[in-house]
C-alpha cells in the first residue's frame, strides 16, 4: 500500500511539473520600446517636456497593464531617462527573442493642422541590397502578423482619437530593419498640432492609450 501511495505521489508530481512547464511555455514575451531618452529628447512637446518623457510614461503604463494577468511578460528597452542607441535596442530584441516588438513615438511636422496617429510596419520591398537574403526571407514571414497587430491597434486607438488614424504604412525604419518578430512603430500623435499636444500630455489620455495598446496585444495573442 505504501509503495502504491509513493508511486501515485510521484505520478502526481510529474503531472504538476508538466502542467507548470506548459503554462510557462504559453507565456508571451513582448518588448516595448519608449523612443529616445537621455541626451536625445526627441520631438519637443513644450519648453520643459520632450517626446522621451511621453513615450516612457506610456510604456511604463503599458507594462503595468499587460502584467496584470501574468500571461504576458514585458521588457522595456529603457525604463528610465537613459541613453540607449538603436543598435542597443535591437540587440535586446535579438537576445530576448520576443513574440512581439512595439516602438512608441510622437510625431511632428506638416504644419499645425495635421493631427492623428500613424502605424508603421516593416518595409520589405525597398533597400533589399542592404539586407542579407536569409534574414530578409525570415523577416518576411512576420509581415502578415505585423499587419494584423497594426489593424488591432488602429481599431483600439480610434476609440481614443476618433477618425484620426492616418493609416497603416509600410516603411524601412531603422529600429525595425532586420527584426525577425512581429514589429511596429506607433506614432501616437503630432506634437506640432495644438489639440494633439494637449491630449498627449494628459495622464488620463496616456493611461487610455496604454489600455488600448494592451487590449490590442492581448487580442493579437
Amino acid at each position: 500500500m505504501l509503495r502504491n501511495i509513493k508511486i501515485l505521489l510521484a505520478v502526481i508530481t510529474i503531472i504538476l511539473m508538466a502542467l507548470d512547464a506548459a503554462a510557462a511555455g504559453g507565456r508571451q514575451l513582448v518588448i516595448i520600446d519608449p523612443a529616445h531618452g537621455g541626451d536625445d529628447a526627441g520631438v519637443k512637446i513644450t519648453d520643459k517636456l520632450g517626446e522621451k518623457e511621453i513615450t516612457l510614461a506610456i510604456a511604463l503604463a503599458l507594462q503595468k497593464e499587460l502584467g496584470k494577468d501574468g500571461k504576458i511578460e514585458v521588457i522595456l528597452t529603457r525604463d528610465s531617462d537613459s541613453n540607449v542607441s538603436i543598435e542597443e535596442r535591437k540587440k535586446k530584441v535579438e537576445k530576448a527573442k520576443p513574440d512581439m516588438f512595439l516602438s512608441l513615438h510622437i510625431n511632428a511636422g506638416f504644419g499645425k493642422s495635421v493631427s492623428g496617429f500613424e502605424i508603421y510596419y516593416p518595409g520589405f520591398m525597398e533597400n533589399r541590397e542592404r539586407k542579407k537574403s536569409a534574414a530578409k526571407n525570415l523577416q518576411a514571414r512576420y509581415l502578415n502578423e505585423s499587419v494584423k497587430l497594426a489593424k488591432l491597434i488602429e481599431k483600439n486607438l480610434n476609440t481614443i482619437f476618433p477618425r484620426q488614424s492616418r493609416g497603416l504604412r509600410e516603411a524601412d525604419t531603422p529600429i525595425l530593419e532586420e527584426l525577425t518578430v512581429p514589429a511596429l512603430v506607433v506614432e501616437l500623435a503630432f506634437a506640432t498640432n495644438p489639440e494633439d499636444r494637449k491630449k498627449i500630455q494628459s495622464p488620463k489620455i496616456q493611461a487610455e492609450i496604454a489600455r488600448a495598446l494592451a487590449k490590442s496585444i492581448k487580442s493579437f495573442f
